[in-house]
């Protein structure tokens, strides 16, 4: 179990830092863009829907995709962070694969959201300030993970906050069709 979590979550931080590499598989939008002009996965994505849901404004959208997963960056135009980041990726994963391999120690469940989810909150190392993370297996058999990356010496306490609100919009994710 452990080293099939170590190489899923090896996987996950490649495609996050696909998203933000620039790369030919990928797509960006540039402010006054929709997000889901990035393509790939930022087509689950609109800017509004995000803010309503969690309260953070973003203007910019980068996509990419390696193999079958497809990955979106949103950020605000000038600023490291914060980020949102969105993985999705096909699988065979059933419940019990995904809960014995994908999800972390130390997560709790979250009830409602695809056929198994969970969500955690991690510290930050800088210059990123700490994450607020939502994983779950989709109703379509697709893990998908939402991140959204605080900047450094954020307080415990807006993790804390931000937790609740990444499973609402990840609920508005896992209905757009992903």
């Amino acid at each position: 179990m452990g080293l099939a979590r170590t190489c899923l979550a090896a996987v996950f931080v490649a495609a996050v830092l696909l998203a933000g590499s620039g790369c030919a598989e990928g797509g960006s939008a540039a402010p006054g863009w929709p997000a889901g002009a990035a393509g790939g996965a930022c087509q689950l994505l609109d800017y509004s829907v995000v803010t309503a849901a969690i309260g953070a404004r973003f203007d910019t959208a980068g996509s990419a995709q390696k193999d079958e997963t497809y990955t979106c960056a949103l950020t605000e135009e000038g600023k490291e962070y914060p980020d949102l980041i969105l993985a999705v990726t096909a699988s065979d994963a059933d419940v019990v694969i995904f809960t014995a391999t994908v999800t972390p120690s130390g997560s709790a469940p979250v009830q409602g959201l695809g056929q198994v989810a969970y969500q955690i909150k991690r510290p930050g190392a800088e210059p990123a300030g700490p994450q607020a993370e939502v994983g779950w297996l989709s109703g379509n058999a697709r893990i998908m993970f939402l991140r959204y990356t605080f900047p450094a010496k954020t307080p415990a306490d807006q993790v804390d906050a931000m937790l609740p609100k990444l499973v609402n919009l990840a609920k508005t994710v896992d209905g757009a069709g992903a």
